[in-house]
């Protein structure tokens, strides 16, 4: 690896005071850190009808999703919640609250999405994106969803619109 800052080689070791190893430049002794990526995106509803993006991109590809992606630099979680759901589905959003979160350790990603109602009626499809479709409760494709974080947080939507809870955040930890 190289450094980002001075393009001299680095060396993976432990920083003092660290406890975990590090890629770190052998000449200007920068600290390379690796830290987990998030994944911001929406829930979004429309008279109890969930939208579900169906993807156009692997990993996944086919399958079921909620429109999220990777939060980019300089946005807050909103911004990218929303930005996400206009890429994948034209999506204008009422952003409610945040809903879920969902840690994935293994592979370094964080899920946090929110609770939205859709404001638009023009939604559709675009480039990561094959179709969009409102779903009922009762016809979610259980079988065909990409993510296990999609599936945790229909389910406690669904959980929660059956016992009339609203405003809760829920994690998977």
């Amino acid at each position: 690896m190289y450094c980002i800052k001075c393009g001299n080689k680095t060396k993976k070791t432990i920083p003092t005071g660290d406890n975990v190893f590090r890629e770190i430049c052998s000449a200007c002794e920068y600290i390379h850190y690796v830290n987990p990526n998030i994944i911001v995106g929406a829930l979004p509803v429309h008279s109890g009808s969930i939208l579900l993006c169906k993807r156009d991109i692997e990993p996944g590809f086919g399958k079921w999703t909620l429109p999220s992606g990777f939060m980019e630099m300089g946005e807050s979680l909103e911004d990218g919640a929303k930005r996400e759901a206009h890429e994948e589905a034209n999506l204008e959003l009422n952003i409610k609250y945040l809903f879920t979160t969902y840690s994935l350790p293994r592979i370094g990603q964080v899920y946090m999405l929110y609770l939205s109602e859709i404001v638009n009626d023009d939604y559709a499809a675009m480039h990561e994106t094959s179709e969009v479709k409102l779903f009922s409760k009762s016809q979610i494709p259980w079988d065909d969803i990409a993510f296990s974080a999609v599936t945790f947080a229909l389910q406690n939507y669904i959980a929660d619109s059956k016992n009339g809870i609203s405003g809760k955040c829920h994690s998977n930890y």
